[in-house]
Formats: structure tokens, sequence, C-alpha cells
């Protein structure tokens, strides 16, 4: 018989991943974003030129699934990685 895992929520936080995280991006994130507004651009050349926001501390923001959908798939161990590993939510995002 199967039975419900019950498992304890204390000192968890919850984090919808339609809210913003600020990253640091690296040259490899950079371009790997170039890249796909490249091939993009191929497809539809009036989305213009490529470019990102970075705020003066460094940090581009993101909502977290669009970071995963286009730099996710470059996050392995030991590949180069396309953002400094650490990441920093709002804390009025934290459930």
């Amino acid at each position: 018989m199967n039975e419900p895992i019950h498992r304890s929520t204390e000192g968890r936080v919850a984090f919808n991943i339609n809210n913003t995280v600020r990253v640091k991006l690296t040259p490899v994130g950079r371009a790997e974003l170039q890249r796909q507004h490249d091939e993009l651009n191929k497809l539809y050349p009036r989305i213009g030129p490529f470019t990102f926001r970075v705020d003066a501390e460094g940090y581009s923001e993101f909502q977290l699934w669009s970071l995963m959908e286009q730099l996710g798939h470059m996050c392995h161990m030991g590949g180069d990685i396309p953002f400094e590993t650490d990441i920093q939510f709002a804390a009025k995002d934290l459930r």
C-alpha cells in the first residue's frame, strides 16, 4: 500500500518561477544569448539589434523560468557556466 510522504516545510521557502531573479551573466552566457538572438533574427530580421540590461551592480534580471529556458541547458557539471552561481531572489517573492 502506498502511503503519502509527509515532509516538513520547516526552514524552507516557496518561490514562484514566474517571479524574477537577478544574475551576473558570464561572457559565455552573454555569447549564448547573442547566438540565440542571431538565430531568431535570421527568421525575423525586424526584431532589431541584440540588447540586454545590466544594472549598476552588474546584474541582469530574468523570470526564473525564462532564465532556465534560455541558459539552463548550459548548467551542468564541468561546463562553462552562463552566469555566476549566486542568484538573487527578492525577499518579497519568498513565501
